[in-house]
C-alpha cells in the first residue's frame, strides 16, 4: 500500500488537512512532495528599471493590507535607497540592522532568512533591511535567494521583495525566488519602455518565468469611457504588445493621498471619519483586489489598515 504524503511543516496528509482548513478556510493542495500550499510562503517581487513608478508605495500598502487580514508578512528591502526600511523601522530597530540585513543574509547560503528579520512598528510585519554592502554582492549566484526562501516556509504567509530600479543579479535573484513579479508603470513612455525591457530579458534570463504582470499606477477613472487620450493610448499599447496587465480592478487610482499615507504614516480606510486614516474608497478597493490575487482563500480585510 502506498504511503500517504505528509507535509514537513504542519504534518497534514492526503486524507487530513483539518489544520490547514482552520488556518485558511480552504483545503490545501500539494506544492511539493512534502509541502502543502498552506505552509508555503507566497513570494511577490516589485521590480522596474525605472524609478518612481511606485514599487515601494505599493509594497507598503500591500504589506499593511496582508497584515491586517491576519497574514504573517516578511518584507525584503533590496534597494540601496532603503525606502521600505525607513518606512517600517524606528531608530531603535535600525540599530539591529547593522548585523541583521539582506547582505549579511545572502553572504552564506546556509543562513536561515528568518534569523535576519527584524520586527517592525506594524504588527504582523517583519523586515530584512537593505544596506550599502549589498553592492558587494553583484556577482551573487542568480538562484541563491530562491534556494534560501525555503527557510521561510511555515513562518511567513507572504514575502514581498522591493527591488532596486535596475537590472542586475540582485534583481534576478528576487525574480527567480518569486511566485509573482509585478512591474508598476505610470502613464508615460519611460514606464512602457521599462516594462517592454522586462518582457524581453525575463524569459531569456529566468528559467521557467511565470506570473510576471504589469500593474498600472495612477489610473484615472474619469477617462475610462474615452476612446482617445494618453491613458487609453498607453493601455492599448500594452494590450497590442501583449504585455500581461493585472486585472483592471487592481489598477491603483491617481491620487495624491498616497503621499499622506507614506510620508505621514497614515492608515488607509474605506470609511469616513477614522482617526489617523486617509479615506479613499477607490485606493482601498484596488489594494484589496490586488491582495486577493495572491491567495486562494477569501481574505478578511478590515475597513482600515
Amino acid at each position: 500500500m502506498q504511503e500517504k504524503r505528509k507535509c514537513r511543516v504542519c504534518g497534514c496528509t492526503d486524507g487530513d488537512c483539518r489544520r490547514c482548513v482552520e488556518k485558511t478556510g480552504v483545503p490545501c493542495h500539494w506544492v511539493e512532495d512534502d509541502l502543502c500550499s498552506a505552509c508555503k510562503t507566497t513570494v511577490i517581487s516589485f521590480t522596474s528599471i525605472k524609478g518612481g513608478t511606485g514599487k515601494t508605495h505599493i509594497a507598503i500598502l500591500l504589506a499593511k493590507c496582508f497584515a491586517a487580514a491576519g497574514k504573517k508578512v516578511l518584507l525584503i528591502d533590496s534597494d540601496l535607497n532603503n525606502s521600505l526600511s525607513y518606512f517600517f523601522l524606528t531608530e531603535e530597530m535600525w540599530e539591529r540592522t547593522k548585523k541583521l540585513n539582506i547582505a549579511k543574509a545572502l553572504s552564506d547560503e546556509k543562513n536561515n532568512l528568518c534569523d535576519f528579520a527584524v520586527p517592525t512598528s506594524t504588527e504582523g510585519v517583519d523586515l530584512i533591511a537593505s544596506t550599502p554592502y549589498l553592492a558587494d554582492l553583484r556577482t551573487l549566484n542568480e538562484k541563491r535567494l530562491k534556494r534560501m526562501i525555503r527557510t521561510l516556509y511555515g513562518n511567513y504567509d507572504v514575502c514581498i521583495i522591493d527591488c532596486p530600479p535596475t537590472y542586475d543579479n540582485i534583481v534576478i535573484n528576487a525574480v527567480n525566488a518569486s511566485d509573482y513579479t509585478i512591474t508598476p508603470v505610470l502613464k508615460d513612455l519611460f514606464s512602457y519602455n521599462a516594462a517592454e525591457f522586462f518582457s524581453r530579458v525575463l524569459p531569456r534570463d529566468i528559467e521557467d518565468i511565470k506570473n510576471w504582470f504589469v500593474l498600472i499606477n495612477g489610473y484615472d477613472k474619469r477617462f475610462e469611457e474615452s476612446k482617445s487620450g494618453r491613458q487609453n493610448d498607453f493601455i492599448k499599447l500594452y494590450q497590442e504588445k501583449e504585455l500581461p496587465l493585472t486585472p483592471a480592478e487592481t489598477w491603483l487610482p491617481w491620487t495624491s493621498m498616497i503621499h499622506l499615507i507614506v510620508d505621514y504614516h497614515k492608515n488607509l480606510s474605506c470609511k469616513k471619519g477614522v482617526q489617523n486614516a486617509v479615506y479613499n474608497q477607490d485606493l482601498y478597493k484596488a489594494v484589496c483586489e490586488l491582495a486577493a490575487c495572491f491567495f486562494d482563500e477569501e481574505l478578511q480585510i478590515p475597513e482600515v489598515f
